[in-house]
């Protein structure tokens, strides 16, 4: 819209440059604001930004002629009333005229122009053009006006009975909401309660009205912190807090509440409204989530992030009463093996009885945590000095003592502890943990169910660990492990049978590292399945090599462990380490651990079932020192019964050992079962278990393990031994 004194806006159209210069020059005396275009196209998008008090359009022009485009700015609501007057030549005149009139056009113009008949009627309608613009402008105002007067006496009018609504919704609201509201005066006095007010607090409104809201009062929160919610609304603050009030019938609840000062309009505080959320829902499921945020789902234990917290506030409390602090890791012993035996359930429910007889141990101020698997700590609390912890670690290993119960079977799982001492050991949480951490690993491998204390020498013994696992993996590819081969003899005839193959590890070419150090490592480290496999095909190869050599076929058993018995999985392996070199099948002896057939019985008999199809033997390593039973032997398809060395190692003067001995050898004869005894290093051990039946032994008795290229002369130089007066052979290692 034209804003006063605001010049208009005139379009000249015209696809010759000099017309539209000769045009421009004689508007330009008119002062108004000229806008020219080439083409009626051009026109078209001039018309789209800007409004015009009258075009000039030649008729005569390329592409779309002045007609033309007079049809389409009619066309445009914008533009349909916007005059147009015609500029053409006078020679064709009267036909021009005839259809510009059609097309809505005002006037003509005939060139030659005259520019004062030119500037006249262009003025003409300028001058229109702003009278129309200040009418609008002057309607426009009026409008304004009428709208301005009635908008506020629709206002008045609505906000009185806005007003009124309000005040039957406030009053209907308050009532219905589900916090509950309560109104008091100056002095505290209640004049109001609504009905959740009477829901929640259990209180009628006529035994509320009158009263103070002392009446909700639980006793949680002592006179001052009340006395702080009086002083802040008497300033005329408003009041927000989660607190504590008691329910008619003594039930405690927590009410996130807000006091609201009212005034009147001097600025007097003349009410108090309070509103309430019972919050009680909301703090006990925060509090459950917090619960599982800091404490073992399975036992109901702390876990590490509130073991860590808590041992941080207890070092601080130390620091200041200089007092020392033990912390307490414990491994279980052989909770694998239950795990693996009796399944996940049966583990879980050990966790849970270990967790109870744990906690049975602790003092008052004392920390039992579990960390996750068979891990616990211990945060041992003011202790007067570090000579106080080892009886109190001692108790712990004694609660540990008895077996457990679990689905019938008396387990006895013991613990190993390690104990690190603030602050001789350290002053911060991660280092006393770590300390104890190394402590208990020193336990461990003390043979378990003992305590260890840490000591600044552990340290580098668990740096040596960690160099060990190193080279261990390195070990398969530096080709630094080997096979030595110990004979097992035929008690009845004194020959040799068989060799069971054992690893060894020259470590860097020369160092020789001890079984007992590095097969626990590639058990815990999966290195053993790749090991394994590498013990089958180089097992294979040496029997191989002693028939080339001439000896007859001996039976050659290899350990299985039991990440490599996976059914299907060791079949493959098998086929592939006997394909090459040929390893005949009878003469391969697989010695697999009772835990192992536990794991999984039904998938297990299978997998056996179908290896011994093949040929293969097997033999059960370690027998009696594992969960099972006799049933499983039965169903399992077992060669041999390998007796272990702890029976046997006092046969001749243990009267317990030599019975189980016997019951062994009855009991593997009757299912058919032939049995082998481990650890044979005496004359007398080796008569016993000849009188007794044992059909085959082991031990530095007849020869130490052997490295493969000695076997040959071993066996030529020992045919028989001497049986059956057992003749001990004489080699070194």
């Amino acid at each position: 819209m034209l804003l006063e004194n605001e010049k208009a806006n005139i379009l000249v159209v015209d696809d010759n440059a000099g017309k539209r210069l000769a045009l421009l020059s004689a508007l330009e005396p008119l002062g108004q604001n000229c806008v020219t275009a080439e083409s009626g196209r051009d026109a078209l998008r001039c018309l789209l930004g800007q409004e015009f008090a009258v075009i000039l359009l030649d008729v005569q022009m390329p592409g779309m002629d002045g007609f033309e485009t007079a049809r389409l700015i009619r066309s445009r609501q914008q533009s349909e009333a916007t005059p147009i007057i015609f500029v053409t030549a006078y020679s064709r005149g009267e036909t021009d005229m005839m259809e510009g009139y059609s097309l809505g056009a005002v006037d003509f113009i005939f060139t030659p122009i005259i520019p004062e008949i030119l500037r006249a009627k262009i003025s003409v309608f300028v001058e229109l053009y702003q009278k129309i613009q200040a009418i609008r402008q002057h309607e426009e105002r009026l409008e304004n006006l009428v709208e301005q007067r009635t908008a506020a006496l629709t206002a008045e009018i609505a906000e009185r009975r806005q007003a009124e609504v309000a005040i039957r919704k406030l009053s209907g609201a308050i009532e219905r909401v589900a916090d509950s509201i309560f109104i008091t005066d100056v002095n505290g006095v209640i004049e109001y309660v609504n009905s959740a007010f009477v829901l929640i607090t259990g209180y009628e409104r006529e035994e509320a009205i009158g009263q103070s809201p002392r009446l909700v009062k639980s006793g949680n929160h002592d006179e001052q912190f009340y006395r702080h919610i009086w002083e802040a609304l008497l300033r005329g603050e408003v009041y927000r807090n989660v607190i504590v009030n008691r329910r008619k019938d003594g039930r405690l609840y927590h009410e996130a509440i807000t006091i609201t000062p009212l005034t009147d309009p001097e600025g007097r505080i003349t009410h108090f409204i309070s509103s309430g959320k019972d919050m009680s829902e909301s703090i006990q499921a925060q509090e459950r989530l917090h619960h599982l945020a800091h404490h073992d789902s399975l036992t109901g234990l702390p876990n590490r992030a509130l073991f860590v917290e808590r041992l941080k506030h207890v070092l601080q409390r130390a620091e200041r009463r200089n007092r020392a602090v033990g912390v307490m890791f414990l491994d279980m012993d052989r909770f694998k093996m239950v795990n693996d035996t009796l399944g996940h359930e049966a583990g879980d429910r050990l966790l849970q009885a270990m967790a109870a007889r744990l906690l049975s141990c602790v003092r008052e101020g004392d920390t039992i945590a579990r960390f996750g698997g068979d891990e616990f700590a211990g945060l041992l609390d003011d202790v007067a000095s570090p000579e106080d912890v080892a009886p109190i670690v001692g108790k712990f290993l004694e609660a540990l003592a008895p077996p457990f119960v679990i689905d019938g079977h008396e387990l006895f799982v013991g613990g190993s502890i390690g104990v690190s001492l603030y602050p001789d050991d350290g002053t911060d949480p991660q280092t006393l943990m770590k300390n104890a951490d190394t402590a208990m690993y020193s336990a461990k491998q003390q043979g378990g169910n003992t305590s260890a204390f840490y000591f600044a020498g552990m340290n580098e013994h668990a740096m040596a660990r960690l160099n060990l696992e190193t080279g261990l993996r390195r070990a398969l590819d530096r080709q630094e492990f080997i096979l030595h081969y110990q004979p097992q003899i035929d008690l009845k005839h004194g020959g040799v049978v068989g060799f069971e193959s054992l690893i060894r590890w020259e470590r860097g070419g020369s160092d020789v590292v001890s079984p007992l150090e590095f097969i626990p490592l590639l058990e815990e480290t999966g290195l053993i399945v790749a090991v394994g496999e590498w013990m089958l095909r180089t097992a294979c190869m040496q029997h191989h090599a002693w028939q080339a050599a001439g000896l007859p076929p001996f039976r050659m058993a290899v350990n299985i462990s039991s990440r490599q018995f996976g059914g299907k999985e060791l079949e493959q392996t098998l086929q592939r380490v006997m394909r090459a070199p040929p390893m005949p099948a009878e003469f391969l002896e697989l010695e697999i651990t009772e835990s192992i057939l536990m794991k999984n019985a039904e998938q297990d008999v299978v997998a056996l079932r179908r290896l011994s199809a093949m040929g293969v033997r097997f033999a059960i390593d370690d027998f009696g020192t594992g969960y099972s039973s006799l049933a499983y032997l039965k169903r399992f398809p077992i060669d041999i019964l390998k007796i272990d060395k702890a029976f046997v190692r006092d046969i001749a003067n243990d009267g317990d050992d030599a019975a189980i001995v016997r019951a062994i050898i009855t009991m593997a004869h009757s299912l058919g079962i032939q049995t082998l005894a481990e650890g044979v290093e005496t004359r007398e051990q080796a008569e016993f278990l000849r009188a007794q039946g044992c059909d085959y032994a082991q031990g530095y008795y007849f020869s130490p393990p052997l490295p493969g290229d000695r076997v040959v002369d071993f066996l030529r130089e020992n045919d028989s031994f001497g049986l059956p007066s057992l003749t001990v052979a004489t080699i070194s290692q």
